[in-house]
């Protein structure tokens, strides 16, 4: 929770600094940390509006789920980021409770002149346990990773910069 604006944030390694976890909503660690692990002033500024529209998105989607979205810096022009969603389930029918976990890591690299080189890597891993007068108590799980990568011609002028127009997010 980032008792700083009352929003709960996802942990992952992409936010991770020893024993605490940096909220995408203030950019601070909880419990707090002296790190030097933060996103550069563009990265940050593409973060929260990645975080804004992808809590909708999730919102439509998974209804009372919970969404985080990290950014980093990379050492090469471009960053890498990633898409967090958790659903917990509970008492609903026959599912006793349940998890849907969907992780997105986006690699941007930019340094290809005019293109912008994407690979994003999809996992998403469920666990239900349940219970049916049929069957009995029993526990399912699994996991479905896929990976693309694409290239996408840059606009004019665009460079190896994180442009502040929200471009990669369109």
């Amino acid at each position: 929770m980032d008792d700083t604006v009352g929003k709960i944030f996802l942990k992952h390694e992409y936010n991770r600094d020893g024993d605490s976890y940096r909220s995408p909503w203030s950019n601070q660690y909880f419990p707090q940390a002296d790190s030097s692990f933060f996103p550069s002033a563009p990265l940050l500024q593409l973060e929260q509006k990645a975080n804004t529209m992808f809590a909708t998105y999730v919102k439509l989607y998974y209804d009372y789920a919970q969404s985080s979205v990290y950014f980093v810096d990379t050492s090469e022009p471009g960053f890498n980021a990633c898409f967090l969603v958790k659903k917990d389930i509970e008492d609903e029918k026959d599912i006793k409770k349940g998890c849907w976990d969907a992780v997105h890591v986006v690699s941007c690299n930019l340094k290809k002149g005019s293109q912008a080189a994407y690979r994003v890597i999809s996992t998403v891993m469920i666990t239900i346990d349940a219970e049916t007068p049929a069957v009995g108590s029993f526990t399912i799980s699994g996991s479905c990773a896929k990976q693309t990568n694409e290239a996408v011609v840059l606009p004019e002028g665009f460079g190896t910069k994180v442009d502040s127009d929200f471009f990669h997010l369109k």
